[in-house]
């Protein structure tokens, strides 16, 4: 016998709370991502008060609150399928044990779905680390458009990471993402002491401290995207990608996410009203906090500044993150037939998330392209904001029209699920012996001795890792 397939069951039931926060997520990161593509122009506008006030916004409320809501989404549909496809491994063993040995006692019976549980573990972490390789490749070739791609770094936690997620260790799991926000802190904390120094030599204004300008200066006016441009994405992609894993808050988030889905605070915020608006309230409102000299010194309506400022803004980034999805929770409400209107239209997007991702940079590439194509040097904070929306929006109505015509999945999410399953190699399981009633007895069964001790008939698949 043995185990090759990839995915849980089709008619799994799925909760509307974690697509909703998907396809709302991702306007955040739509607009989260357009100063990446506004870099690129040589002449960016001097910030008007239109856009020091959306850029003050955006930093207590958007700027590394989006990435960690991405980032606790990725974490709980990662445990939840686990525990799908554990829980539907372990039944459909005990089904083929009570066929072939029925009438076992407790304490034996017992014991065979304690290994059951084993294979299922050893299934789904090889089924995690499958996904994570085929994550990893994804990323790479979305990173030959777009260097700020989160898919890689997604990629390199399921697979470093996969046998402890499938095992749910949380405690150590936790730990290590303590340690990785130690990392993280000392060193925003040394590179901020770095810039400071270094802005204190040339002079920059705070207002320029969120443009990461890329063309020179005397660049013609169109965007700046030459045939090299692939290759320096990719190198900062796997650079960025590696980072994330030990220096961001990516790891952190995605635990909080996994063991989040072995609670119900998600799939029944019906019964958890009274916390999750607490979390939401306290989440948004100190995630703002953290966040507001940050986002006071980037959109210069203010200069202000302490030391740390940069760290604080990040870490609290996961407590706004935590708000965020405890409020579209609450919005979305417990799993029921009819789930019309606007919430329909972003379930529809959560649904399809990895199309809807990359479908975004797509459309960026080629609305930026086509500005910079027609002379135009520079584009405003407030102007890219607009742009982002429409993109976001764009990228909805497809997914919605995939909805609407009966297509349960987007394409990349077909084609990644396709990928997974047909890699899969096959694993042997533990047969289990079939009890032989002698012929013209009616009355007591001889038990094989492989019933009464099991475990001198279960042996692990040879690549298990205990």
């Amino acid at each position: 016998m043995s185990s090759s397939a990839s995915f849980t069951p089709k008619n799994s039931v799925r909760y509307p709370a974690p697509d909703l926060a998907r396809g709302f997520m991702l306007i955040l990161i739509a607009v989260a991502n357009v100063p990446f593509w506004l870099s690129f122009f040589p002449d960016n506008p001097e910030y008007s008060l239109s856009d020091q006030w959306w850029v003050f916004i955006r930093g207590m409320f958007i700027d590394h609150r989006s990435y960690p809501l991405f980032s606790m989404l990725f974490g709980f549909g990662l445990m939840t399928m686990v525990l799908r496809r554990q829980r539907a491994y372990v039944e459909r063993r005990i089904g083929e044990l009570d066929e072939n040995l029925p009438g076992m006692p407790d304490q034996v019976r017992a014991t065979w779905i304690a290994g059951f549980e084993n294979e299922s573990i050893d299934d789904s972490r090889r089924l995690i680390r499958r996904r994570g390789w085929w994550m990893l490749l994804f990323g790479f070739v979305h990173a030959l458009f777009f260097t700020g791609d989160i898919i890689g770094a997604y990629a390199l936690v399921a697979t470093v990471f996969a046998g402890l997620i499938a095992r749910r260790r949380f405690t150590i799991l936790t730990v290590i993402a303590l340690v990785v926000l130690a990392i993280m802190t000392l060193s925003q904390l040394g590179l901020e002491s770095f810039v400071n120094w270094g802005e204190s030599l040339k002079g920059l204004g705070g207002a320029t401290s969120t443009q990461m300008t890329i063309a020179p200066a005397d660049a013609p006016g169109n965007l700046m995207l030459g045939w090299y441009y692939p290759l320096i994405s990719v190198f900062g992609w796997v650079f960025s990608s590696l980072l994330g894993l030990i220096m961001t808050t990516v790891l952190p988030a995605t635990v909080f996410g996994a063991w989040l889905a072995t609670t119900d605070y998600i799939s029944r915020p019906d019964v958890h009203k009274g916390r999750l608006m607490l979390v939401a309230f306290l989440g948004l409102a100190l995630g703002a906090l953290g966040g507001l000299s940050y986002s006071l010194k980037a959109s210069g309506l203010m200069d202000s500044y302490f030391f740390g400022q940069d760290a604080l803004h990040e870490i609290t980034g996961l407590l706004g993150a935590a708000g965020w999805l405890a409020l579209l929770g609450l919005l979305a409400g417990p799993a029921r037939e009819n789930l019309g209107g606007v919430r329909h239209f972003f379930i529809a997007v959560g649904k399809r998330s990895m199309t809807a991702y990359v479908g975004q940079t797509v459309l960026f590439l080629a609305t930026f392209i086509a500005l910079g194509l027609s002379g135009i040097r520079g584009v405003s904070q407030s102007l890219g904001l607009a742009i982002a929306l429409a993109v976001w929006t764009l990228m909805a109505l497809f997914c919605w029209m995939l909805e609407s015509k009966g297509y349960r999945r987007g394409p990349l999410e077909v084609l990644l699920r396709r990928a997974v399953a047909r890699s899969a190699g096959t694993h042997p399981v533990p047969r289990i012996p079939r009890m032989i009633q002698p012929a013209g007895i009616d009355a007591e069964v001889d038990t094989p001795q492989s019933a009464v001790s099991p475990m001198s008939a279960y042996a692990p698949p040879a690549d298990t890792e205990r």
